[in-house]
């Protein structure tokens, strides 16, 4: 304990001095100042006489001062009347605790034992409380007479005599493998924060890696409580909608995104996945607010509670169009090849007879006999060619209708601007040409001498986007009579290739010549040159 505070005698000013440390019981004060009190003594005589009793080495007469003298725990009293409020009693748990004699403790301030590290906010509330002469609890590092420091908890408490202030008890404890506790609790506590930390940080780290992933493969995740239906859908997902990231998406609302007619196959798959307890796997079809139609492939696994029962849905979901597209493009393509195939020998018998009208030589009737075999097999390299870069709207024309024309005919014109197609487009058109050449080798315009075909296109003014129109007309052939029914080669013509466009097509069956029309939105890649050439 120390104490710079001195107490003077009643009626003289209270003198503040330097810091001072102490420690108290607050019962031993309370037994002290009830034992003063139960004496009836004056203030002056019961001060002496405590203080001889106190200061005997051997027992003494009064009950009280043997019980401070005996106590485990290490007491001290100071004599504030006294300068420097030296300690005037200390017991020999004090002593056992400093490792100081009592005759090296008497007399001396508490602040002896004080340490140069001593918390100062510990010190200032002592001080407060000294001079204040109220009781205060206070944790102070401490040095032994061996050097060796200890943290002592001290409880100190003033004793007066009516309001005359007499002496100050302080009790001290050895807290100091409490305060080691607490250290190492304050260790591991932030050791686990660092931890918690670093775990948090990892985890942040695998759910921004986890996002780029599906951000990278255009994946959308989705969790479906089926407690409430809730679903629960992340910004990819719903951009694949068609739907706003910020915008909350329900159940209902997205019901009523899926195609109609996909919607039992759904709900088939979703019913067999929960009973099997195994994965969700479907693709179906979702028609956004704009109209558009997208596939959906959605993959999945239920998940269950511990009494059995389903309890919730979670999956991922890609956008799978554009390979639903090339699949169709591909069973198109191979369906169209079968087609071809039976056309071939019927298209090769109509070259040949046609050149052999020709009145040729039979070396220029070889000649050009090869020369459209030659082409009907160049255009035939245009349908199966996936990996094409791209053509102009006229060399497709040109390339595809090529077998149908004899050189110097005149019966086929091909005219418009210049317009580059993307793959698929040259693709598809070089198909429909192909097709109308070929209905019109066998029923049409091209069954005879004077039929004639005219192919244009333009640019539809003030179109916005810009919209390609284009006709194939025929005319001067035999009349026309509309089919009982569409054989494959006109579905392709009108579905697929409107479905390509993204436009419409269409085949009028008029009776002076077939007539077909398409309309499309202008591909991306397209010349600046708008000049108009035919051929």
């Amino acid at each position: 304990m120390t104490a710079d505070t001195r107490i003077p005698p009643p009626g003289v000013a209270l003198a503040r001095g330097p810091p001072a440390t102490c420690e108290y019981e607050a019962s031993c004060a309370h037994a002290i100042e009830t034992s003063l009190g139960i004496q009836g003594l004056g203030v002056h005589r019961e001060h002496d006489r405590i203080v001889g009793e106190i200061a005997r080495t051997v027992d003494g007469t009064d009950p009280f001062a043997a019980v401070v003298r005996a106590s485990q725990m290490a007491m001290v009293i100071t004599d504030p009347l006294q300068d420097d409020n030296p300690i005037v009693f200390a017991n020999d748990a004090f002593c056992t605790l400093t490792g100081y004699g009592r005759e090296e403790i008497l007399g001396r301030n508490c602040r002896f034992l004080q340490e140069a590290d001593t918390d100062p906010v510990e010190v200032g509330r002592l001080r407060e409380a000294i001079e204040g002469r109220v009781p205060v609890e206070a944790h102070l590092l401490n040095r032994r007479k061996d050097g060796s420091l200890f943290w002592n908890r001290i409880y100190l408490s003033p004793v007066f005599e009516g309001d005359a202030l007499t002496y100050f008890v302080a009790s001290q404890v050895d807290v100091t493998s409490e305060k080691a506790r607490l250290t190492r609790l304050e260790t591991d506590r932030e050791a686990l924060e660092r931890e918690v930390e670093r775990r948090t940080r990892d985890l942040s780290r695998s759910e921004e890696r986890l996002r780029f992933v599906l951000q990278a493969g255009r994946l959308g995740s989705w969790s479906l409580d089926l407690a409430d239906m809730r679903l629960v859908a992340s910004e990819t997902f719903k951009l694949a909608l068609g739907r706003d990231p910020g915008d909350p998406l329900s159940r209902a609302e997205y019901e009523t995104l899926i195609h109609p007619d996909d919607r039992a196959r759904r709900d088939v798959a979703v019913a067999e996945c929960i009973a099997g307890h195994g994965d969700y796997d479907v693709e179906y079809r979702i028609v956004k607010p704009t109209g558009e139609v997208r596939w959906l492939k959605i993959r999945g696994q239920p998940f269950y509670g511990a009494d059995g029962a389903p309890s919730r849905l979670a999956g991922i979901a890609l956008d799978v169009t554009e390979r639903k597209h090339a699949e169709a493009h591909r069973a198109l393509l191979a369906n169209e090849l079968n087609h071809r195939v039976k056309n071939t020998l019927a298209t090769v018998q109509s070259i040949v007879a046609q050149t052999l009208r020709a009145n040729l030589s039979p070396q220029e009737t070889r000649d050009v006999i090869q020369g459209r075999i030659h082409s009907l097999a160049a255009a035939t390299d245009v349908l199966t060619r996936e990996s094409w870069d791209g053509a102009t709207l006229a060399a497709v024309a040109t390339t595809a209708l090529a077998p149908f024309r004899a050189e110097g005919d005149r019966r086929i014109t091909i005219r418009g601007p210049e317009v580059m197609l993307t793959p698929r487009l040259a693709l598809a058109f070089s198909m429909a040409f192909h097709e109308l050449a070929t209905n019109a080798v066998k029923y049409g315009a091209l069954t005879s001498e004077v039929g004639r075909i005219l192919l244009d296109w333009d640019i539809i003014d003030g179109s916005r986007p810009e919209t390609l129109r284009l006709t194939w007309r025929e005319s001067e052939g035999p009349p026309v009579c509309p089919p009982t029914r569409r054989g494959f080669g006109s579905r392709m013509i009108e579905r697929a290739l409107a479905d390509e466009l993204q436009g419409r097509a269409e085949i009028d069956y008029r009776p002076d010549g077939v007539v077909f029309s398409a309309e499309a939105r202008m591909p991306e890649i397209r010349r600046p040159d708008q000049s108009r050439s035919s051929a």
